[in-house]
């Protein structure tokens, strides 16, 4: 009986030890592979698909240290803790700014809530703890080269700091260069990665193509956002890369049901493309845009694709004049939807025993990148994949940082009345009727 109580004893003290390292080796493997799982609809307490890409692709460690004073916050402890859970190069601790004084006079800190992101002997300053930017001072910690990106001026076109004030600071928070030239006077710059001619309300000249093409044929960029008007020289231009320009503009009914403008196409049908594949179940919302389409048969060292076209509800009205005099009417010379908005076009141009490649990307509006637009649905994503796209930044190529939206609850006029008349009415009536029950039943039994 004593041997027995002896083995129960042991057996029971085996088990406990065998349940405390179980549990041990779990917290082990859960300390290396260190995961979390945001079930929530907007992924609110993740970082976007870019971040994502960005510090997965990592191969230098990234410290980040928090200069704090007083109690810190759950939220800015929850967004440091979501880039540590992406990587494991990324680690993050809080320091305290009166403390920890020859850490912060070692890198320049003098005020609370300053972050610093730092790799190597490399380091950044940021004040404010959100992803945009933190993602952007590590971007700025692991890119070696700035790429430098223009806008032409000189033809009406939309400044870069003035109507796209927005794409502009995007860009430069994605590590990228900017500036403006006046072809004319300037030339193209050696530096220039990728040209943008956004909006041109005047043709250009044909001494300002022939820049343009021996820029092109350096294996450069060129991305050109054209509106609605006669274009005579770009047209000819763009003609001899197989890409097809028509004065007209596209009328989508569809839209008209969901925006109640008929200019204004909202775009989701994307071809497959490295631009537009992260965009796939995304809107994008163009206005009085014109079609750009690819010429059946291209020129042999060129390759094009379509990036972008209207619904079937769609047609490119050929007839102007009749949309001034507020008639909307498909007829047999406009062309049926769907109706491409947006192409590009690569050519392959070999020097020596080299091959080089060199795009151009065109879409039928300028208005979805302007500030009032460019911050609808995936406008900003549309256009910067496009940038990062002929920046050659594939990690970049992705959907940015999302916003925490309140998710009202939209229901039909039916269940709108039942909601209202259930708390409202039956329920207090019933509960009078079942207590006017309950009371007359007492009365008759006492």
């Amino acid at each position: 009986m004593v041997e027995r109580k002896f083995f129960y004893r042991i057996n029971a003290f085996l088990m406990v030890i065998i349940f405390l390292a179980i549990v041990v080796f779990v917290n082990l493997i859960s300390e290396k592979n260190y995961k979390r799982i945001d079930f929530t609809k907007n992924k609110i307490y993740s970082v976007s698909s870019q971040t994502k890409k960005i510090i997965k692709n990592l191969k230098q460690p990234i410290e980040i240290i928090i200069f704090y004073k007083g109690k810190i916050d759950d939220k800015t402890k929850e967004i440091f803790e979501q880039y540590r859970s992406c990587s494991k190069f990324i680690t993050y601790r809080f320091a305290d700014l009166d403390r920890d004084v020859l850490l912060a006079r070692k890198y320049g800190i003098t005020s609370y809530d300053t972050i610093l992101i730092k790799s190597g002997d490399k380091y950044e300053k940021i004040y404010s703890p959100d992803e945009k930017n933190i993602t952007s001072a590590i971007l700025k910690l692991i890119k070696e080269e700035k790429k430098k990106v223009y806008f032409t001026i000189g033809h009406g076109e939309k400044r870069a700091d003035e109507k796209l004030s927005i794409l502009k600071e995007s860009l430069e928070q994605e590590n990228y260069i900017t500036g403006e030239i006046l072809i004319l006077r300037e030339g193209i710059p050696e530096d220039c990665d990728i040209l943008v001619i956004c909006g041109p309300e005047i043709d250009f000249v044909d001494k300002e193509i022939e820049e343009i093409n021996n820029f092109i044929n350096k294996g450069k960029r060129v991305l050109l956002f054209l509106e609605i008007g006669k274009f005579p020289v770009i047209k000819d231009f763009l003609n001899s890369y197989g890409i097809k320009i028509d004065n007209d503009i596209v009328i989508d009914l569809a839209s008209r049901r969901f925006l109640g403008d008929a200019l204004s196409p909202l775009i989701m049908d994307y071809p497959y493309h490295e631009i537009t594949k992260e965009i796939s179940n995304s809107a994008c919302i163009f206005s009085s845009v014109r079609s750009v389409s690819l010429e059946e048969n291209l020129p042999s060292e060129i390759k094009g694709s379509v990036l972008a076209k209207t619904s079937s509800a769609s047609w490119a009205e050929k007839d102007l004049k009749e949309i001034e005099k507020g008639k909307v009417k498909y007829d047999e010379n406009d062309e049926k939807g769907p109706v491409s908005v947006a192409v590009i076009v690569e050519k392959e141009i070999k020097e020596n025993s080299q091959t080089k490649k060199s795009y151009i990307v065109v879409f039928g509006d300028s208005d979805f990148v302007s500030d009032k637009m460019i911050n609808f649905s995936a406008n900003k994503d549309f256009v910067l994949n496009t940038i990062n796209y002929l920046a050659e930044e594939e990690i970049l190529i992705s959907i940015r940082e999302k916003k925490e939206e309140n998710q009202p609850l939209i229901l039909t006029e039916k269940a709108g009345k039942f909601l209202f008349f259930l708390p409202v009415i039956i329920i207090p009536v019933l509960i009078i009727i079942l207590g006017g029950f309950i009371t007359f039943r007492r009365k008759l039994i006492y």
